[in-house]
């Protein structure tokens, strides 16, 4: 299940309050379940996981052994599965992996965010900086994240997409990322809901939990 870190919600709600009573919009940051692999996979085996793909095979390719697949495996979880041999002889790519991830609770997790000023400062609508988002795309890179979504507040109304919010999703092309709804109705509760906005125009809520940021180790 994809998830947020509390500070990164809080984050957000905070960046939507102060840009109140204008709609506030910006990035959201983070690993997907193909980055959390590259990251486990370079810190248990000290080798470079830039050019791990979907359908990279788990031992011709990354040449892993039945322990070292499962001890990856748990590195997502952080719990012991019962994972009997047959099951990991029957994982062959990286993909089959992130699926069994997913399956135990895995999915990507949503880390931080960048603020992107709505140059149309209107409490109706939003249009992200041009040159501000390309700066976040930039830093995405630069830090080893993906962009896994997109926020934006509704002043007045329900977080969920307006027909402008779907044809702007559509006509931009970028359908795969999240769709992150802040609405301060009440604005002393306000309600954050994540949206998969297709091609075709259908919207459908997608579930997230929260957790705490891991602790740093001095």
């Amino acid at each position: 299940m994809f998830s947020f870190y509390k500070q990164t919600i809080k984050d957000m709600t905070d960046h939507c309050i102060e840009e109140n009573p204008n709609e506030a919009c910006g990035v959201i940051l983070g690993k997907t379940l193909l980055d959390q692999f590259k990251s486990i996979y370079t810190n248990q085996f000290s080798v470079d996981a830039s050019s791990i793909l979907f359908d990279s095979n788990l031992t011709d390719d990354l040449n892993l052994t039945q322990h070292d697949i499962k001890k990856i495996i748990e590195g997502f979880t952080k719990t012991v599965l019962e994972i009997d041999s047959q099951q990991i002889i029957n994982l062959k790519t990286v993909y089959d992996s992130l699926k069994l991830v997913a399956e135990n609770g895995g999915g990507d997790i949503a880390s931080s965010i960048v603020r992107i000023t709505n140059t149309a400062q209107s409490p109706y609508r939003y249009q992200m900086d041009p040159q501000e988002f390309l700066d976040a795309d930039k830093k995405a890179d630069q830090l080893n994240l993906s962009i896994l979504g997109f926020y934006h507040s509704h002043t007045h109304t329900a977080a969920y997409p307006s027909d402008t919010d779907i044809r702007l999703a559509i006509e931009s092309g970028w359908t795969d990322p999240y769709y992150i709804l802040i609405s301060l109705e009440d604005i002393l509760a306000p309600e954050v809901k994540m949206y998969q906005i297709n091609l075709d125009g259908t919207v459908i809520e997608e579930e997230y939990s929260s957790r705490d940021m891991p602790k740093k180790i001095c």
